[in-house]
């Protein structure tokens, strides 16, 4: 493997990582903010939560993470 290719990699996978730490912060806060503010259930906040972090994941993966071919 060459540098060029160690470089791609672990520019991806620093995108990776940032990615799934914004999807960890919109988990969590949208689970606080639906439960605690909006007086939802907790179990639907999370439901909600999880759906809006999967988008979020995928999306932020495709479009920046995996957008340029090796």
């Amino acid at each position: 493997m060459d540098s060029v290719q160690r470089k791609v990699i672990a520019t991806r996978f620093a995108k990776f990582c940032i990615v799934g730490s914004i999807g960890a912060l919109i988990q969590l806060s949208t689970t606080y903010l639906l439960t605690e503010v909006a007086g939802l259930y907790y179990m639907l906040s999370l439901v909600i939560a999880i759906i809006l972090t999967t988008i979020w994941n995928f999306t932020g993966n495709l479009k920046w993470t995996f957008k340029e071919k090796v």
